[in-house]
């Protein structure tokens, strides 16, 4: 029987981490919990006036995601796993904190937000493993556009380039073994079902490093032992 796992996807609005999401939750039989920007209605409000509805918009998705987070314990509790829709650590360290940065969000409501944050992070579950999006900005910009979110269309570049810059911060200081990095500009996930293979193989690298496959002459050979599959290292001496 495979482990369960909390896996999230992280990286810029519109990189594809819906998309991604989905298609990881479908191959690997996982629970999907994704972003719930529908029911969050001040986020066009915010898009309107950032500095009136910056603080309620993002404690909208941050008890949003504590709210899912505290369902993702449940859920691996009996014994399925999950993939999630964007990190909290990304809406704490990017989202939050860049609102903070451009004077949206106040030091008064900024630490607010931060209490609040403060009070559940020690009682929520850790990613197994965050697969981090990355793309050039041309393809942000193409996928922005075809998936065609009209409040999106308001975001000015700087602000995208400092939730960027944010989000490489806060992963230089994640642990790199728990974060795996996918450049996406050449990758096709909704219609190549190559690039759909290629990514499954490096998720599934990284979540089951114990299960073995070695080449020998070409033939894939899966080596049993009684405790489940080990790598051997195979020496030319």
């Amino acid at each position: 029987m495979k482990k369960t796992f909390y896996l999230s996807v992280a990286g810029i609005m519109g990189v594809g981490k819906t998309t991604v999401a989905r298609l990881l939750a479908e191959r690997l039989g996982a629970a999907i919990l994704e972003e719930n920007f529908g029911e969050n209605q001040f986020l066009p409000r915010f898009y309107q006036n950032m500095p009136r509805w910056a603080f309620h918009s993002q404690t909208f998705f941050l008890l949003e995601k504590i709210k899912q987070m505290l369902e993702t314990r449940k859920i691996l509790a009996n014994r399925q796993s999950v993939i999630q829709d964007t990190p909290i650590i990304q809406d704490v360290q990017s989202y939050a904190k860049a609102q903070y940065i451009l004077g949206n969000m106040d030091e008064a409501e900024f630490n607010l937000y931060i209490k609040i944050y403060s009070l559940f992070i020690k009682r929520l579950p850790r990613p197994d493993l965050i697969v981090y999006l990355e793309a050039s900005w041309p393809t942000v910009l193409k996928r922005q556009t075809l998936r065609d979110r009209g409040f999106e269309s308001q975001i000015p570049k700087n602000y995208l380039e400092l939730l960027d810059k944010l989000n490489r911060q806060w992963k230089r200081k994640y642990n790199h073994q728990n974060i795996l990095r996918v450049k996406t500009d050449h990758l096709d996930f909704i219609s190549s079902e190559t690039d759909k293979t290629k990514l499954f193989k490096m998720v599934e690298e990284r979540l089951y490093p114990d299960k073995a496959l070695i080449n020998i002459d070409g033939l894939e050979e899966k080596l049993k032992t009684s405790q489940g599959f080990r790598i051997l290292e195979i020496s030319n001496n």
